[in-house]
């Protein structure tokens, strides 16, 4: 049920990504498709909340996040505040894809339809072409979810333990509002926004690794929520076999 715009046209795509290593592919599937992820989103995904403690990466499953009390979420939003006054912090939900992909039992959900299809050979030929990157072997992948309040601070995407090459991100956000915040903001040498993009929905993002990027707070008056799913396209080996790779 997931397909490429079949309107879209690469080669023209790969001059506009070559001007400076980011693209924001418009109606990027077809609308079916698009429809198809985001009911998946909205009505059948599990959703944990993540956020760091210094070096260290916070999951709370859905389990637990049921078991949390006022004041649990209190002291939760306190730390995470606290820690985005002076350091690198992020607070939004999350459905760990990749991970779910290769866990013994998992139950398939229609996200794992997108995981198999941004690893089809024809999909990885089509962003190698646009981003101008034959190395790209793979695509990992999770959802996320931005509510009122979420946001990620400024990062670079780089990991030693991972070989990224591009980063990529699917919007599957219906009727976003121009002030609410949400923003996929990239930043010049002095800091200044350079360009940002709305999270449109059915559009792809892409951008070549590393570079300086942020995503910008929700605003608390924002109504909606900013369904996406994100990863990247990276050039190391997957970590088990996937449908319809190779």
């Amino acid at each position: 049920m997931i397909a490429f715009n079949p309107a879209l046209d690469p080669r023209e795509l790969a001059v506009d990504y070559a001007v400076r290593k980011r693209l924001q592919i418009r109606d990027v599937l077809l609308p079916e498709s698009a429809l198809h992820l985001h009911k998946a989103l909205l009505e059948h995904t599990p959703w944990s909340l993540v956020f760091n403690d210094g070096p260290k990466v916070i999951e709370l499953k859905p389990e637990q996040l049921s078991r949390l009390t006022p004041e649990d979420s209190r002291r939760i939003g306190e730390g995470v505040h606290r820690g985005a006054q002076t350091g690198y912090q992020f607070l939004y939900n999350i459905y760990p894809l990749l991970a779910e992909y290769f866990r013994p039992g998992a139950p398939r959900t229609p996200l794992f339809d997108l995981f198999e299809f941004m690893n089809r050979p024809a999909t990885l030929d089509f962003l190698r072409e646009v981003t101008g990157i034959p190395s790209i072997r793979w695509a990992d992948g999770q959802a996320t979810l931005y509510r009122a309040g979420h946001f990620l601070k400024y990062h670079t995407d780089e990991t030693p333990s991972q070989r990224r090459a591009v980063a990529y991100v699917l919007n599957l956000t219906e009727g976003w509002g121009r002030d609410w915040g949400g923003y996929l903001q990239f930043f010049n040498d002095r800091y200044d926004i350079e360009e940002g993009y709305r999270p449109l929905f059915n559009a792809l993002n892409l951008f070549t690794i590393p570079m300086d990027h942020s995503v910008s707070m929700v605003t608390s008056y924002a109504p909606g929520l900013r369904f996406s799913i994100t990863g990247w396209l990276r050039e190391d080996e997957p970590p088990g076999p996937i449908a319809g790779w190779r």
